[in-house]
Protein backbone atom coordinates (compact mmCIF):
# COMPACT_ATOMS: atom_id res chain seq x y z
CA UNK A 1 0.00 0.00 0.00
CA UNK A 2 2.80 2.51 0.91
CA UNK A 3 4.63 1.60 -2.38
CA UNK A 4 1.16 2.04 -4.45
CA UNK A 5 0.91 5.77 -2.49
CA UNK A 6 5.13 6.43 -3.49
CA UNK A 7 4.22 5.97 -7.10
CA UNK A 8 1.19 8.17 -7.24
CA UNK A 9 2.52 10.65 -5.28
CA UNK A 10 5.67 10.48 -7.90
CA UNK A 11 3.20 10.54 -10.63
CA UNK A 12 0.92 13.70 -9.31
CA UNK A 13 4.80 16.02 -9.07
CA UNK A 14 5.87 14.56 -12.00
CA UNK A 15 2.58 15.99 -13.81
CA UNK A 16 2.87 18.81 -11.43
CA UNK A 17 6.39 19.44 -13.12
CA UNK A 18 5.45 19.02 -16.22
CA UNK A 19 2.47 21.04 -16.98
CA UNK A 20 4.69 24.15 -15.00
CA UNK A 21 7.14 23.13 -18.32
CA UNK A 22 4.77 23.56 -21.02
CA UNK A 23 3.10 26.80 -19.49
CA UNK A 24 6.30 28.44 -19.19
CA UNK A 25 7.54 26.75 -22.68
CA UNK A 26 4.35 28.72 -24.01
CA UNK A 27 5.02 32.37 -22.35
CA UNK A 28 8.11 31.93 -23.73
CA UNK A 29 7.54 30.97 -27.64
CA UNK A 30 5.33 33.11 -28.03
CA UNK A 31 5.80 35.74 -31.70
CA UNK A 32 6.97 39.42 -31.03
CA UNK A 33 3.40 40.15 -31.20
CA UNK A 34 2.15 38.02 -28.12
CA UNK A 35 5.33 39.27 -26.55
CA UNK A 36 4.04 42.76 -27.07
CA UNK A 37 0.49 41.31 -25.41
CA UNK A 38 2.44 39.91 -22.46
CA UNK A 39 4.09 43.04 -21.34
CA UNK A 40 0.70 45.02 -21.23
CA UNK A 41 -0.71 41.90 -18.82
CA UNK A 42 0.25 41.98 -15.09
CA UNK A 43 -0.78 38.94 -13.00
CA UNK A 44 -2.26 39.63 -9.38
CA UNK A 45 -1.94 36.73 -7.38
CA UNK A 46 -4.76 37.35 -5.01
CA UNK A 47 -8.18 37.84 -5.80
CA UNK A 48 -9.79 41.13 -6.32
CA UNK A 49 -11.63 42.27 -2.58
CA UNK A 50 -15.39 40.75 -2.22
CA UNK A 51 -15.56 44.88 -1.48
CA UNK A 52 -15.27 46.89 -4.58
CA UNK A 53 -14.85 50.56 -4.02
CA UNK A 54 -17.26 53.50 -5.87
CA UNK A 55 -18.09 52.58 -9.36
CA UNK A 56 -16.30 49.46 -9.21
CA UNK A 57 -17.86 46.48 -10.67
CA UNK A 58 -17.56 42.93 -10.63
CA UNK A 59 -19.91 40.60 -13.20
CA UNK A 60 -19.56 36.75 -13.48
CA UNK A 61 -20.85 34.42 -15.91
CA UNK A 62 -23.69 32.49 -16.59
CA UNK A 63 -22.53 29.68 -14.14
CA UNK A 64 -20.54 31.96 -11.94
CA UNK A 65 -17.21 29.91 -12.84
CA UNK A 66 -15.28 33.08 -13.85
CA UNK A 67 -15.28 37.03 -13.54
CA UNK A 68 -15.09 40.36 -15.05
CA UNK A 69 -13.94 43.30 -12.14
CA UNK A 70 -13.61 47.08 -12.90
CA UNK A 71 -11.37 47.78 -9.89
CA UNK A 72 -9.50 51.48 -9.82
CA UNK A 73 -7.83 51.81 -13.07
CA UNK A 74 -7.71 48.16 -14.29
CA UNK A 75 -10.11 45.38 -15.65
CA UNK A 76 -9.17 41.95 -13.79
CA UNK A 77 -10.42 38.53 -14.69
CA UNK A 78 -9.98 35.47 -13.28
CA UNK A 79 -11.85 32.51 -11.72
CA UNK A 80 -14.56 33.01 -9.07
CA UNK A 81 -14.39 33.04 -5.79
CA UNK A 82 -17.09 30.57 -5.79
CA UNK A 83 -14.74 28.35 -8.31
CA UNK A 84 -11.58 28.93 -6.21
CA UNK A 85 -13.56 27.62 -3.12
CA UNK A 86 -14.78 24.55 -5.52
CA UNK A 87 -11.56 23.54 -6.55
CA UNK A 88 -9.73 23.80 -3.09
CA UNK A 89 -12.51 21.94 -1.97
CA UNK A 90 -11.75 19.58 -4.02
CA UNK A 91 -8.37 19.64 -3.79
CA UNK A 92 -8.69 19.14 0.09
CA UNK A 93 -10.72 15.77 -1.01
CA UNK A 94 -8.26 14.49 -2.86
CA UNK A 95 -5.34 15.34 -0.65
CA UNK A 96 -7.02 13.58 2.59
CA UNK A 97 -6.88 10.48 2.11
CA UNK A 98 -2.63 10.53 1.54
CA UNK A 99 -1.62 11.76 5.64
CA UNK A 100 1.62 9.81 6.12
CA UNK A 101 5.11 9.70 4.12
CA UNK A 102 6.08 11.09 0.65
CA UNK A 103 3.10 11.25 -0.92
CA UNK A 104 1.50 13.41 2.22
CA UNK A 105 4.65 15.42 1.12
CA UNK A 106 3.75 15.73 -1.84
CA UNK A 107 0.18 16.34 -1.48
CA UNK A 108 0.95 19.21 0.62
CA UNK A 109 2.78 20.48 -2.11
CA UNK A 110 0.88 20.20 -5.03
CA UNK A 111 -1.99 22.10 -2.42
CA UNK A 112 -0.03 24.86 -1.88
CA UNK A 113 0.92 25.41 -5.40
CA UNK A 114 -2.37 25.38 -6.64
CA UNK A 115 -3.89 27.11 -3.75
CA UNK A 116 -1.57 30.21 -4.00
CA UNK A 117 -1.87 30.25 -7.68
CA UNK A 118 -5.79 29.83 -8.23
CA UNK A 119 -6.81 32.81 -7.32
CA UNK A 120 -4.72 34.80 -10.08
CA UNK A 121 -6.10 36.93 -12.54
CA UNK A 122 -4.97 38.92 -14.80
CA UNK A 123 -4.81 42.76 -14.53
CA UNK A 124 -5.22 45.49 -17.93
CA UNK A 125 -4.64 48.69 -17.60
CA UNK A 126 -7.74 51.41 -18.38
CA UNK A 127 -4.88 52.92 -20.49
CA UNK A 128 -3.87 50.10 -22.72
CA UNK A 129 -7.57 50.06 -23.85
CA UNK A 130 -9.31 51.92 -26.24
CA UNK A 131 -12.65 50.77 -26.04
CA UNK A 132 -15.39 48.31 -25.31
CA UNK A 133 -18.21 47.08 -26.22
CA UNK A 134 -20.88 43.83 -26.87
CA UNK A 135 -20.86 42.55 -30.29
CA UNK A 136 -21.62 38.57 -31.40
CA UNK A 137 -22.52 37.28 -27.61
CA UNK A 138 -19.12 38.46 -26.30
CA UNK A 139 -17.50 41.18 -24.63
CA UNK A 140 -15.12 43.18 -27.22
CA UNK A 141 -12.09 44.90 -26.60
CA UNK A 142 -10.58 47.29 -28.32
CA UNK A 143 -6.63 48.20 -26.90
CA UNK A 144 -4.81 51.33 -27.86
CA UNK A 145 -2.43 49.55 -30.15
CA UNK A 146 -5.28 48.45 -32.29
CA UNK A 147 -5.63 44.90 -31.43
CA UNK A 148 -9.26 43.68 -31.11
CA UNK A 149 -9.78 40.50 -28.58
CA UNK A 150 -12.78 38.78 -26.74
CA UNK A 151 -11.33 38.26 -22.81
CA UNK A 152 -11.27 34.58 -22.37
CA UNK A 153 -11.62 33.86 -25.88
CA UNK A 154 -9.00 31.05 -25.41
CA UNK A 155 -11.08 29.54 -22.77
CA UNK A 156 -13.84 26.82 -22.41
CA UNK A 157 -15.65 26.25 -18.97
CA UNK A 158 -18.00 23.33 -19.56
CA UNK A 159 -17.36 22.45 -22.90
CA UNK A 160 -18.66 26.26 -23.67
CA UNK A 161 -16.16 29.30 -24.55
CA UNK A 162 -15.96 31.18 -21.89
CA UNK A 163 -16.16 34.63 -23.92
CA UNK A 164 -19.64 33.80 -24.75
CA UNK A 165 -20.87 33.04 -21.20
CA UNK A 166 -21.63 36.34 -19.99
CA UNK A 167 -25.27 37.11 -19.85
CA UNK A 168 -25.82 40.41 -22.21
CA UNK A 169 -27.54 42.29 -19.55
CA UNK A 170 -24.45 41.74 -16.71
CA UNK A 171 -21.63 42.92 -19.62
CA UNK A 172 -23.94 46.20 -20.85
CA UNK A 173 -23.64 47.35 -17.32
CA UNK A 174 -20.00 46.53 -17.39
CA UNK A 175 -19.35 48.28 -20.50
CA UNK A 176 -21.17 51.13 -18.81
CA UNK A 177 -19.00 51.38 -15.98
CA UNK A 178 -15.85 50.98 -17.78
CA UNK A 179 -16.73 53.44 -20.19
CA UNK A 180 -17.65 55.95 -17.64
CA UNK A 181 -14.37 55.26 -15.28
CA UNK A 182 -12.17 56.08 -18.56
CA UNK A 183 -14.32 59.63 -18.92
CA UNK A 184 -13.35 60.29 -15.48
CA UNK A 185 -9.50 59.77 -16.14
CA UNK A 186 -7.72 63.50 -16.91
CA UNK A 187 -7.06 63.93 -20.43
CA UNK A 188 -9.90 61.63 -21.60
CA UNK A 189 -11.90 63.31 -24.73
CA UNK A 190 -15.67 63.78 -23.79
Amino acid sequence: MTSRRFVGGLIRLGLVFLAIFFVSRHFRSGDSSSDHELRKVKIETHAPPDSLGPGDLRIYNADSTIDLVLQGENILAGLSPKMVAQINAKIDTSTAKDTTGLGAGIASIVKKSVAGAIGTHAVFALADLRDIRYEDNQIVFDWADGRRRQMFENTNVNGRKASRSFREEDAQRFIEAVRARKAERPGASR
